[in-house]
């Protein structure tokens, strides 16, 4: 099962979900060994989910842009340290360091998609701060960078994961623009085809 993990308050219905599931369906893959859930709002509740989901599923691979490729990095390293199994992780202009996004004081926001009231705080900022000491430098992963990024500085990731394969494309921008290009190589990789 290829988990894909979306970003900061996006949804299922993110476009690079939909273009990888476009893809392994048309090269006559079962898309549904793509799992793309809703995630939670809080980071608590996400990292609580992710550990229920490494528990219970079998995964295989997983995928994740801006957030979710901070969150790939932590499932990949969990699966690792709780199963012993070695599994890769694909990270798209993924976000380095998340904490430091996160408020002091709480702040109370509406999710985009699901319309769902919450609230950041220090929490979340001591959550993301957590789950980045249990990364494991040895991971298997492929990072994929555009420099037109408008939200992220291309640089933090493309220092923080230095020692990792890594493609740096020097347009685009945050969405990662024609990402259909890069299915091949990840998919790949991630050993799903």
């Amino acid at each position: 099962m290829l988990l894909y993990l979306y970003g900061f308050e996006s949804s299922p219905q993110s476009l690079k979900i939909i273009q990888t599931q476009q893809y392994l369906a048309a090269r006559g893959v079962d898309e549904r060994i793509l799992v793309a859930p809703q995630q939670p709002v809080k980071m608590a509740a996400i990292r609580d989910y992710l550990d229920q989901v490494i528990a219970h599923q079998p995964l295989t691979a997983v995928m994740g842009s801006s957030l979710g490729g901070f969150w790939t990095h932590y499932v990949v390293s969990q699966i690792w340290r709780v199963q012993q199994q070695k599994v890769r992780g694909v990270l798209i202009n993924p976000a380095v360091r998340p904490y430091n996004w996160m408020p002091e004081e709480a702040i109370e926001r509406q999710h985009p998609y699901t319309q769902e009231i919450y609230h950041l705080d220090m929490s979340d900022r001591e959550v993301l701060m957590d789950a980045e000491r249990q990364f494991d430098e040895q991971a298997d992963l492929l990072v994929l960078l555009q420099a037109g990024d408008e939200r992220l500085d291309y640089r933090q990731a493309r220092d923080y994961y230095q020692n990792q394969r890594m493609i740096v494309e020097q347009s685009g921008d945050h969405s990662f623009v024609d990402f259909p290009r890069y299915l091949p190589a990840a998919l790949e990789f991630l050993n799903v085809l």
